[in-house]
């Protein structure tokens, strides 16, 4: 390719890079017996789909594209680092992890689309409203995919339930909201305990 499509061609590789997304698997629930779990890929289209149901529920309260960005590619470096339990991660990786994923999204992207590693930092922090909301949407899709495989009656998930971590709302009404429905519709009730950052379950 010329010089012309110079864009195209860095667009090809990340396509290439992200490519295997979709068969890159869930590790919490591999590791708890679902077999065929849900895909990075799809979580990511799960937090996305949440995500943009809010923004049309509460229009002008959150900045969309900020919102959409870190819902979209908060998980792309998986496709080369693979999806590392948090259990795992937060006892022996620490910050590295995050590290380790925003130098692979910046290689990537070959310079391509900066903001999309500033969201993906600014969703780490979860300090703006933007990164708090998808931060939220990230832990109610995870429990309502937990939801739907025990209807399924696959795996044993039962430690999800337990854990208050896996409800953090970000200090968010309607993301608290929704963790309720969940919870209402599986028939659970919302553990005791203030999550923490660090804790989580999630795959």
């Amino acid at each position: 390719m010329g010089e012309e499509h110079a864009f195209e061609a860095r667009l090809l590789r990340l396509l290439k890079a992200v490519h295997p997304l979709d068969r890159v698997p869930r590790a919490g629930y591999l590791l708890r017996g679902v077999c065929e779990p849900e895909s990075v890929a799809a979580h990511l289209f799960g937090v996305s789909l949440l995500t943009l149901a809010f923004l049309e529920s509460c229009p002008g309260r959150w900045d969309p594209v900020r919102a959409l960005t870190m819902a979209l590619v908060h998980d792309l470096a998986e496709s080369q680092l693979m999806d590392i339990p948090m259990t795992v991660a937060d006892a022996h990786l620490g910050r590295a992890k995050s590290e380790a994923e925003h130098a692979l999204l910046e290689d990537l992207l070959g310079g391509l689309f900066p903001r999309w590693v500033a969201a993906c930092r600014e969703f780490d922090v979860a300090e703006t409203p933007e990164a708090r909301l998808v931060r939220g949407l990230d832990k109610a899709q995870m429990m309502a995919r937990v939801w739907c495989y025990e209807r399924e009656g696959r795996g044993c998930l039962e430690e999800f339930w337990a854990n208050p971590a896996n409800f953090r709302d970000y200090g968010i009404p309607e993301v608290r909201s929704l963790f309720d429905a969940i919870l209402s519709a599986a028939g659970k009730k919302r553990p005791d305990g203030e999550p923490c950052s660090g804790d989580d379950l999630q795959p």
